[in-house]
């Protein structure tokens, strides 16, 4: 790659920074819920979401780990793209059914950087849409090196992937775990609000961990709202060889079937539904996860709540 093309990507690239960036609230100056969570990860002091204010103690998430012996090895800090990642991972992870074969043959060319072509005929009108959109978000970071988009009669999408190792990991599955992200941030938020905003809220997303037997592990997002912990793991492939894997290991975290979520893209609800009954995790897809979420941590709350007035969950009912 010349000197010339290189310069051309990183323009590309900051500017679509910019843009982002004023469309979006800034990490930091920002009052509010939305704002603290932004800013709150493991690595921080606990962020009282309603007053912005640090809550002292120990993280909610180290003490857990700990309590179980597990030790954290590495909690990846906040990166200075993770606002332009998350943009398009929700981009995404909102209209995948529409996108998942563009995704699919991405991932099949990234390797070498080889170009693809997409057929949008007979393809409804929000799905070119989206396609076009995408492709135009992807090419202005320079995750997609060319992008042509031919009309009517053609109707298609010609494309020349990138092996940038930013872009790798993105398509590779970054991508589904900061949309699952942002539902859980989501989620607490609507939670908080409903309980008059007092609720803290930590994050962990793909700490590397030391187990008990000194194994090393990793997981996708592990997060807490109040005293509640949630472990979700994401799968955009094969899940089949992990589900006795991460049923142990939620026995191990101490974790019910409610607080232990697995999230998987290409499975209809009732076979979710039907992985649910057998294994001890709750399995759902992009379309469940976050009313799943949110129907786990509104009973929690309401415990929590309870506890916290010197009543029973049964007496509060």
């Amino acid at each position: 790659m010349n000197e010339q093309r290189i310069e051309a990507l990183l323009e590309r690239i900051a500017v679509a920074l910019e843009r982002l960036a004023a469309e979006g609230t800034t990490r930091a100056g920002v009052a509010g819920p939305q704002a603290s969570e932004n800013a709150c990860t493991e690595s921080c002091t606990p962020v009282d979401v309603a007053q912005g204010a640090p809550v002292p103690g120990p993280s909610v998430l180290e003490t857990f780990l700990d309590s179980r012996g597990i030790q954290i090895k590495v909690a990846p800090a906040d990166d200075a793209a993770d606002q332009v990642i998350d943009s398009l991972s929700l981009y995404l992870g909102e209209r995948y059914d529409g996108l998942s074969g563009l995704l699919l043959k991405i991932k099949r060319a990234m390797q070498t950087g080889m170009p693809i072509t997409e057929s949008l005929k007979n393809r409804s009108q929000q799905d070119v849409s989206s396609a076009c959109q995408f492709c135009t978000r992807l090419h202005e970071v320079a995750f997609l090196e060319q992008y042509q988009y031919f009309r009517s009669p053609t109707y298609l999408i010609k494309a020349k992937t990138t092996t940038l190792p930013r872009a790798q990991r993105f398509f590779g599955g970054q991508w589904l775990e900061r949309f699952i992200l942002q539902k859980v941030k989501a989620v607490h938020a609507q939670v908080a609000a409903e309980v008059g905003g007092q609720l803290d809220f930590a994050y962990l997303i793909n700490p590397q961990i030391i187990l008990p037997n000194g194994d090393d592990f990793e997981l996708d997002i592990l997060a807490a709202f109040g005293s509640s912990v949630y472990w979700i793991e994401a799968k955009s492939g094969d899940y089949q060889q992990h589900v006795a894997k991460y049923s142990k290991f939620a026995r191990l975290l101490g974790l019910d079937y409610n607080h232990s979520l697995m999230v998987l893209t290409d499975v209809p609800d009732d076979r979710c539904d039907a992985l649910s009954s057998l294994f001890s995790m709750s399995v759902c897809n992009l379309r469940s996860v976050e009313e799943t979420l949110l129907a786990v941590a509104r009973n929690d709350t309401a415990q929590q709540g309870a506890a916290a007035d010197g009543l029973s969950p049964a007496a509060e009912r």
